[in-house]
């Protein structure tokens, strides 16, 4: 599928392996963070710690929210997906999606998530995550894999070029 055909591509990976840092570099398409989504729902007061993807109505918002923004062109969005039957509910109706792996190994991740500077609850929930991302999106219906290792500037253009 080239560049052309695709209305969505969807960055996925384990948390903290770059997602969202290749989405920003992608500067031909505008972002569309369902994270948003699950900050608003963290908010209500039945919340209980818990991985978004597992929230029904976390799931619905996110599918409307990236139906309704590829409508007006091009997006990219960042977002760890590791269970087949929400990665199918969040593709449905949606024609052209390429889906990609950002791939690196779990010590990589690791570092990345202890060097990020992000919040203490955050780095925590991406170092708790590693070994359950890394072993379900080796599964081939996440997508194609991406050498998650290099530069992200590296990864962002050959995103763009291929």
């Amino acid at each position: 599928m080239s560049r052309d055909d695709v209305d969505i591509l969807w960055l996925n990976g384990a948390f903290g392996v770059g997602k969202t840092t290749v989405a920003r570099l992608l500067t031909n398409r505008r972002f569309v963070d369902p994270e948003n989504v699950g900050y608003v729902i963290r908010r209500l007061p039945w919340w209980r710690d818990r991985d978004y993807q597992d929230v029904r109505l976390w799931r619905r918002l996110v599918a409307r929210q990236v139906r309704r923004a590829a409508r007006r062109g091009p997006i990219v969005v960042p977002m760890t997906i590791v269970r087949g039957d929400v990665l199918a509910e969040l593709r449905a109706g949606i024609p052209a999606m390429r889906m990609v792996v950002l791939d690196a190994p779990a010590e990589v991740i690791v570092g990345r998530a202890t060097a990020d500077g992000a919040d203490p609850y955050a780095r925590q929930w991406r170092l708790d995550n590693v070994e359950r991302c890394v072993t379900a999106l080796a599964d081939p219906v996440f997508g194609e894999h991406i050498d998650a290792t290099r530069p992200p500037e590296e990864i962002a253009r050959d995103l763009w070029t291929s």
